[in-house]
C-alpha cells in the first residue's frame, strides 16, 4: 500500500509541476543551464492540481446543496415547498455534485483542467449565495 501511495504521490508531483512551470533558459557563462520560474505567470486554473482540488472540495461539500435548495425553494414558493421539494432537489443535486467531484478527483491528470462539470464550480458558493438571498 505504501508503494502505491508513493507512486501516486510522485505522479501527482510530476504532472503538477510539469504543467505549471514554464522555464526560461539563461546562460550563466558555464555549460550548466539554470531555469528561472516566474510565479506571477503561473495559471493555476489550467493545472491538474486545480482539477484535483475542485474534485476533493466538491466531494467533501456536496451536502451544501441541500440547504441551498431548501432556501431557494422556500424563497421562491413557500416554506412547505422548500422543506419538501427543496429537500428532494437538494439531495439529488448533492449526489450529482458528489459524483462529479469524485470524477474530477479520479481523472485529475486528464485535461481539461479548467472546465467544471457543474455550475457553479463549488457548492459552498451556491449555498452561501442562496442563504444570503433568503435571510437578507
Amino acid at each position: 500500500m505504501k508503494k502505491i501511495f508513493c507512486v501516486f504521490a510522485g505522479l501527482i508531483l510530476i504532472f503538477t509541476f510539469t504543467s505549471i512551470c514554464s522555464a526560461e533558459e539563461t546562460e550563466s557563462g558555464t555549460d550548466n543551464q539554470q531555469y528561472v520560474y516566474n510565479t506571477d505567470e503561473v495559471n493555476f486554473d489550467k493545472t491538474p492540481a486545480n482539477k484535483l482540488g475542485r474534485g476533493v472540495i466538491n466531494t467533501a461539500t456536496c451536502w451544501a446543496e441541500v440547504p441551498a435548495e431548501v432556501m431557494k425553494m422556500s424563497k421562491e414558493k413557500d416554506p412547505v415547498v422548500g422543506c419538501t421539494l427543496g429537500l428532494a432537489v437538494g439531495i439529488f443535486n448533492g449526489l450529482v455534485r458528489g459524483v462529479t467531484g469524485l470524477y474530477d478527483a479520479v481523472t485529475f491528470v486528464a485535461p481539461p483542467y479548467d472546465k467544471p462539470i457543474m455550475k457553479p464550480e463549488y457548492s459552498l458558493k451556491n449555498a452561501d449565495d442562496k442563504m444570503r438571498e433568503y435571510l437578507w
